[in-house]
């Protein structure tokens, strides 16, 4: 972006302002479509409840602090969702081997038979969505979404 000449930065910097709104109603549909499931599940589940229930079939065992600390939410937030996660029978912990007081979270088979019905509902809906796009458009956005998340990690 060093080498643009001003009416270019002008256009790139609405592009990109688009781009945030995009990615913001991405990010509202995404949360309570995450609400609606959580809903189907228990009335006492939170949307957030599911993402961490995701979070843990994706990367477990993992310990609540690192929990908090990938989706940015408070511990104690975190902890009764865990909790309440437990209880319904889709998350265990157990004691980390190097130090009892740690708890390491994984999900049950129930949890994992869970996520997957979801996910396959909204793989449903992402194919409804992208009807008419060319799987060159597609690679383009897969590709461009990956430079974009790779370079938040840098």
């Amino acid at each position: 972006m060093n080498n643009l000449q001003p009416d270019d930065l002008a256009e790139v910097s609405d592009v990109i302002t688009g781009i945030m709104a995009e990615f913001s109603e991405a990010y509202s549909l995404s949360r309570s479509r995450w609400a609606r499931f959580a809903a189907e599940v228990h009335p006492d589940l939170s949307g957030a409840s599911m993402i961490i229930l995701q979070l843990i079939l994706r990367e477990g065992p993992v310990i609540a602090t690192d929990i908090s600390q990938l989706l940015d939410i408070d511990k104690s937030f975190i902890s009764r969702q865990i909790s309440k996660l437990r209880e319904l029978g889709y998350v265990v912990a157990t004691e980390a081997p190097d130090d009892r007081r740690v708890q390491l979270l994984t999900t049950t088979e129930k949890a994992a038979k869970l996520i997957n019905h979801f996910s396959e509902m909204w793989v449903h809906t992402y194919h409804e969505r992208f009807k008419g796009w060319s799987a060159a458009e597609l690679q383009a956005l897969h590709d461009g979404l990956r430079r974009f998340n790779c370079a938040s990690k840098a």
